[in-house]
């Protein structure tokens, strides 16, 4: 708790700063305790957690709070962190599928170290400036190294647990800027936040600063622009969107982007050595269309009967110069299936004219939780027309010029540049770029996801794009055409009888594209009420999309695996032979039980090449009774009691064997128990007989030569079983286990019937016996 005040009160001196605002400090948002999963290359073992971030946030602080419990193996804690999406992961470098792109792996994370060496609790803090406004998703697991196979009775109790709070630093004071209105400000030293609230979708969006010099002396002011969140002023130069300037300097100052977006805050941070004022332009995205009647006589009637009607409705009728494509969704029955459409072509093609040149064309569409668990999936087909009359829809970009710069929108591109009329030598090139809560800064796509394909005539060539576990949040697709020469490579002008043709197809679907490979299959995970879909891999296969194949398991290595896991079983072939030739009917046919059953689950427990009669959970299940079986009867076939108790003692034990199935096949430790009782019976009729015949029995002869080779294997075999068996070695391990295993019977199976104890049981000794079955039961 001493590190945690430490750690705030050094965030309060680094704060102290800002003397200009109000500041304060919250506790926001608190979750209880969660167990961590081991990671082994699977998403579906990740820990999903939501926060809500508010607006005006100075800094965020993540208190991670993690324990191990004790006598644990050192291990790496891994905590992802993503505004607006769920973290895409890859802690062992792997690959994804060839479309997918790889600039959306989350880098904000941290990784710590538990158990071992290190100190089995420890509190980890993870600050974030100026953090954006919205949902924030976590990421939490463990990554062990160790790929034992372990019974369950010797695997290690070791569990993880994550404790996280989110707190914030969140100033209250923050200026509001209100277009067409001058803000005045005096000066200072320190930086001060300005907000604007951008409430329709524009060519672009300005903040002119004009500086008031009151001395003679030369003031320099700096400022910062940025959407969605502060501007982090401690990294000034490293942001795009900033500007220095001097009281003396001619230079307009001003900072702008282009087409701001609706509904959006944009904050300035403006540090001053003088007086300054602020004053926001928003250009005019509106030219007005006249509304007139074209019968003056009924234009007459109309202006007596309403006075300032139709003045009032020219005013409200006008031609945008900007607007992006919207698009509607359509939502398919599976998970994250959406598919999405222009809203106003109604054939569902979404086929585009790119006529601008070098002006793109936004196309607008919604990703939320409907298909932010999935993969975002892009598709453009285009091709060289002849003809330009073309249908081309109301809502496309105006042929008018899009940036208010250009003095003479009526003038075409064209006009600037000589025409070259021959298209062999003409290079079109398309262009696309997908941007986040963005449409500035898309030429050169620096934050978004660049595509280009050339264009040719009577050829379709095309691009795809696939982004894993999309943002939340309005998506935009700019496309637009330029146009090179062949030989040069310098820019003409693009023909005007021909342009491209392009077929956008967007959508969304589970998984990989709903496709995980060969080698994997897709499943939907519901982490902390956060639904995702992750694929499962196989084989080795690794990765987003089970496409990592560097530690893929070779073809051959498979199939001698299944090979070695089947055929190893027919070693029991020994101990069935042996038991019908010395008349151990109900022993060899319990054998042949666990050689038939544990033959065809490992040939339906395989990745691959798997062969299943019926249903997979019946066989395993088959196959642990029939090797719980095989162990009661052997012990039971070596004691010396009557053959009639012999099989009543195994059908005990059989129906003891069904039970520890039926409750928890993989209850090692249940097991143990009743096989240490069953031993206990024989040794118990071993030593009655010594005591009677005040001999040794069984004779040293049968010990030295039956027992006790037939001890070494099945010892043999429980150490491979519980302590050497790996994911990599686990065929060849487990196929010496059932060669040991059966061959270990071959010695212990009695050469024949022993009743030397039972033949003359009295009820005073039958007695006997059942008290020490119950005492040794509840033991």
């Amino acid at each position: 708790m001493c590190h945690y005040r430490f750690f705030v009160l050094f965030t309060v001196l680094a704060l102290k700063s800002v003397e200009c605002m109000f500041v304060y400090y919250q506790n926001y948002e608190f979750f209880s305790t969660i167990k961590l999963n081991d990671y082994n290359g699977y998403y579906g073992n990740v820990k999903i957690l939501k926060y809500s971030m508010p607006n005006d946030v100075l800094s965020a602080i993540w208190r991670l709070q993690l324990v191990s419990s004790e006598s644990c193996p050192s291990t790496d804690v891994y905590f992802y962190l993503e505004h607006s999406a769920y973290p895409v992961i890859s802690p062992h470098n792997r690959t994804f599928p060839y479309y997918f792109n790889q600039g959306r792996l989350t880098k904000t994370m941290v990784k710590k170290s538990l158990g071992g060496s290190n100190p089995n609790k420890q509190d980890v803090y993870l600050n974030i400036s100026s953090p954006s406004a919205g949902n924030w998703f976590s990421a939490a697991f463990t990554d062990s190294q160790d790929r034992k196979i372990k019974p369950e009775i010797l695997k290690s109790n070791c569990t993880y647990f994550l404790t996280s709070s989110l707190n914030i630093w969140q100033i209250n004071d923050t200026v509001v800027l209100y277009p067409n209105t001058t803000t005045q400000s005096r000066e200072h030293s320190d930086f001060k936040i300005y907000k604007f609230m951008s409430t329709t979708t524009g060519p672009y969006l300005s903040f002119n600063i004009k500086l008031k010099q009151s001395n003679s002396s030369v003031c320099t002011v700096k400022s910062l622009l940025k959407q969605s969140a502060f501007p982090d002023m401690k990294n000034f130069k490293n942001n795009d969107d900033h500007v220095i300037c001097q009281s003396n300097s001619s230079k307009q100052c001003s900072l702008s982007t282009d087409y701001p977006l609706a509904n959006s805050w944009y904050y300035l941070g403006i540090t001053s050595e003088c007086n300054y004022s602020v004053e926001v332009a928003l250009s005019n995205n509106c030219v007005e269309s006249p509304f007139f009647i074209s019968n003056k006589t009924l234009s007459t009637i109309m202006e007596s009967t309403f006075p300032g009607l139709l003045k009032q409705k020219k005013d409200e009728f006008c031609r945008k110069l900007f607007q992006p494509i919207e698009t509607f969704r359509f939502i398919g029955p599976t998970y994250f299936s959406v598919k999405y459409y222009f809203n106003s072509n109604h054939n569902r093609s979404n086929a585009l004219l790119i006529r601008n040149e070098k002006k793109p064309y936004f196309i607008e569409f919604l990703v939320d939780q409907a298909n932010n668990g999935g993969t975002l999936n892009f598709y453009l087909v285009n091709n060289l027309i002849n003809d330009p009359n073309l249908y081309e829809s109301d809502f496309l970009v105006n042929k008018a010029s899009l940036f208010p710069s250009e003095k003479n929108p009526k003038n075409s591109t064209h006009s600037s540049k000589s025409k070259t009329s021959n298209l062999a030598e003409i290079k079109v090139m398309l262009y696309a770029c997908l941007l986040f809560n963005s449409m500035s800064k898309y030429k050169n796509c620096p934050d978004g996801f660049l595509l280009s394909t050339q264009s040719f005539t009577n050829i379709f060539s095309n691009f795809q794009l696939n982004v894993a576990y999309p943002f939340m949040g309005k998506w935009y697709l700019a496309v637009w055409k330029e146009c090179f020469n062949i030989n040069t490579n310098e820019s003409v002008t693009c023909p005007t009888d021909f342009v491209p043709h392009a077929l956008i197809q967007i959508s969304s679907d589970q998984c990989a594209n709903d496709y995980c490979g060969e080698y994997g299959t897709c499943y939907i995970i519901n982490s902390q009420l956060n639904l995702v879909s992750a694929c499962k891999c196989s084989g080795g296969y690794e990765g987003y999309g089970c496409t990592d194949g560097r530690n893929a398991i070779p073809a051959r290595i498979y199939l001698a695996s299944v090979l070695f896991l089947t055929t190893s079983n027919l070693v029991f072939l020994l101990p069935i032979c042996l038991a019908i030739y010395r008349k151990w009917y109900i022993e060899s046919l319990i054998y042949f039980y666990n050689m038939f059953f544990s033959t065809f689950y490992h040939a339906c427990d395989q990745e691959f090449y798997s062969f299943c009669i019926f249903n997979y959970d019946g066989l395993q299940l088959a196959d642990f009774i029939s090797s719980y079986s095989s162990f009661i009867i052997t012990v039971l076939a070596m004691s010396s009691f009557e053959r009639q108790w012999k099989v009543f003692t195994f059908f005990v034990g059989l129906l003891a064997c069904i039970s520890i199935g039926l409750y928890d096949r993989f209850s090692y430790s249940t097991f143990v128990v009743f096989l240490c009782i069953a031993i206990s019976f024989t040794i118990f009729t071993w030593i009655k007989i010594c005591i009677s015949k005040r001999k040794l029995y069984p004779e040293r002869r049968q010990l030295i030569r039956y027992y006790l080779p037939g001890f070494i294997l099945a010892l043999t075999g429980l150490l491979i079983y519980s302590f050497l068996q790996t994911k990599s070695n686990y065929w060849i391990l487990h196929s010496i286990w059932h060669m040991c295993m059966a061959s270990s019977i071959v010695f212990f199976l009695p050469k024949e019937e022993t009743q030397h104890f039972g033949t003359d049981l009295s009820g005073e000794n039958l007695k006997g016996i059942f008290i020490i079955f119950l005492f040794l039961k509840s033991k």
